[in-house]
């Protein structure tokens, strides 16, 4: 059902192509599924730009580009980062400035009835310390 849908879409675009005037027109056809797929694209449209005629093909129709199926998504490469160590975990009723001073920055796992002091707060703001409360 999907070839007779894409051969009726097909014919489709000729018989319009053909109704506008442009049935001399050059499709070409252009699959970006990723940023590095669009960056070759405009590479590629940058360096054809320097063809004499190009732009003016291009401006009045001669040329033009339509977006190819994109990949499914299974057979797209799935990139993620690492899984981020968890970071120190303090189990104290009462944060202080001198206790945030001791860490580096990233993630400070903190009990749900802990309470940070004032400066430590600001401390943590400083050293870029993210606070994230846990149930013990």
């Amino acid at each position: 059902m999907s070839a007779l849908r894409d051969e009726i879409r097909a014919i489709l675009r000729e018989e319009l192509a053909a109704f506008r005037g442009d049935a001399g027109a050059v499709v070409e056809t252009v699959r970006i599924d990723s940023s590095g797929d669009l960056n070759r694209f405009v590479a590629d449209l940058l360096t054809r730009a320097d063809e004499p005629d190009f732009r003016t093909r291009v401006a009045s129709g001669q040329i033009r580009f339509e977006l190819g199926k994109p990949t499914p998504y299974a057979a797209r490469a799935i990139v993620s980062s690492p899984p981020k160590p968890a970071g120190p975990m303090l189990d104290k009723k009462l944060v202080t400035e001198i206790d945030i001073a001791a860490l580096g920055p990233g993630t400070l796992r903190l009990a749900k009835h802990s309470r940070l002091t004032p400066l430590a707060k600001d401390e943590a703001r400083r050293k870029g310390i993210r606070i994230e409360r846990i149930e013990t």
